[in-house]
Order: C-alpha cells, then sequence, then structure tokens
C-alpha cells in the first residue's frame, strides 16, 4: 500500500511569506498611524516621522517575537524527533541490497496484484496519515504490518514485522487497518489465519524510485468519526423497524 504525500514548505520559504505579511503590516500600520496623526493636528513631517518610528518598533518587537518562537519549536521539534527515532535529514527509500528487495519489494510488487492470496477485499479506499515529522523531515519510511481479520470485518491481533528507519511508520499503518473494513470474497472464509500488508511512505520528488502497490487515501480522523456515525445510526434505526 502506497502513501505519498508533497513536501512541506521549506525554512525559506516560511521566511518569505513572513517577511512579505510583515511588509504589508508595515504599510498599513505606517498609512494608520500617520492619518491619526495629521487627523489630530500634526504636521506631515512630524507625522511621518513619528508613524515611522512607530513601525520601527513594531518591526523590531515582530521580528524577535518570531525568533523567539521559532528556536522554541525547532528545540521542541528536534525533541520529538529524538523521542520518534527519526533520521535529522532527509532519508529516501532506495531498493539496493537483494536481501531487502526480497524481503520488503517482493512484497509491495505482491500488494499490486490486489492480494489475490488474501480472501478479504478492502471495503472502499484504505485511508492513511502520513507522520506529521517524518514529512517535515522530509524522511520516507517503510513498514510491514501482521494482522487477523475478526467476524466483524475489523483488523485484530496487529503486530508489527518490520518497520524503517522508525517505529512512526508501523504507528501509521497501524491506525490505517484499525480504520479499514474487510469484506470476504468467499462465503467460506477461514478464522483465525494472518495476513501481511506492506505499507510505503513516499515525499513527490524525493528519489526517482519507481512507486509500487495501490495508493491510499488520506485519513482524516473527523471524517471517519462522522461515517462511523452515521453507519451507527443506520443500525439502531433497521434494529428499532
Amino acid at each position: 500500500m502506497l502513501i505519498r504525500t508533497t513536501r512541506t514548505l521549506s525554512t525559506w520559504a516560511m521566511r518569505a511569506l513572513f517577511y512579505a505579511a510583515l511588509f504589508g503590516v508595515v504599510v498599513l500600520a505606517h498609512m494608520a498611524i500617520g492619518g491619526v496623526l495629521r487627523a489630530q493636528g500634526w504636521g506631515s513631517g512630524a507625522a511621518l516621522f513619528a508613524a515611522g518610528a512607530a513601525v520601527l518598533v513594531l518591526v523590531i518587537v515582530a521580528a524577535n517575537a518570531a525568533e523567539w518562537i521559532r528556536d522554541r519549536l525547532r528545540e521542541r521539534r528536534e525533541m520529538q524527533r529524538v523521542q520518534q527515532r527519526l533520521p535529522s535529514g532527509p532519508c529516501c527509500v532506495v531498493w539496493r541490497a537483494p536481501e531487502e528487495e526480497k524481503s520488503v519489494r517482493q512484497l509491495i510488487e505482491q500488494d499490486e496484484d490486489d492480494h489475490t492470496d488474501m480472501p478479504w477485499d478492502i471495503v472502499g479506499p484504505l485511508r492513511a496519515r502520513y507522520p506529521r515529522l517524518a514529512r517535515r523531515l522530509g524522511v520516507e519510511g517503510i513498514a510491514i504490518a501482521e494482522f487477523e481479520v475478526g467476524a466483524d470485518g475489523r483488523a485484530k491481533n496487529i503486530n508489527c514485522v518490520d518497520a524503517w528507519p522508525s517505529d512512526v511508520f508501523y504507528e501509521a499503518a497501524r491506525e490505517a487497518l484499525l480504520h479499514a473494513k474487510f469484506q470476504p470474497k468467499d462465503v467460506h472464509v477461514r478464522f483465525g489465519a494472518s495476513y501481511k500488508m506492506p505499507f510505503l511512505f513516499r515525499i513527490s520528488g524525493a528519489s526517482k524510485a519507481r512507486d509500487a502497490g495501490r495508493r491510499a487515501r488520506t485519513l482524516r480522523p473527523t471524517l471517519v468519526a462522522a461515517q462511523q456515525a452515521v453507519e451507527n445510526l443506520r443500525q439502531q434505526g433497521g434494529s428499532q423497524r
């Protein structure tokens, strides 16, 4: 299963947006302060000088506040990176060693065949979320989850077979499976059997490696909760009848 996302805005892009917004605020503030002072009887030169001084103070305060907030966010992000055991920089999934290809890539290529050996079909598209911090750092990853399917069509007994370079990718795969719904391909389905599903997390443009597997859609917990609420209401209405 392929989970693809786009890159986040770079630091330079964020700074460009900040200074562009600050420039607009400076222009509006200078015009507003100058107009108020002239309305109070100040001369044009004095009003222009006072408005410029006020705007300069505003710019200095805003720039220092933005720098302080940026430092706090950087420290928090670094703490989260260490806790999640993510690389400090961009990391791409590239197939190299034959041993790795045999254990991981073959499973992903088998996923293209619509799980012909799996007696279950996924109801609707599988939805997954790309780990936020990994996306911010430009880190790609893989995860292979092993699970069983219960009588209600929900995944259970989910275990991690492999995850690289961090377990956050397995957690994202596990969340996707918990929200998935399965239906049997045949009436005579055997419960208790375990299945493996690979998840490949890719960032657009990060590498030139070929994508493999079916693409998952973005998981939005709010939308999923609303759909489950509607389904519960339908079941309650059907039971009352």
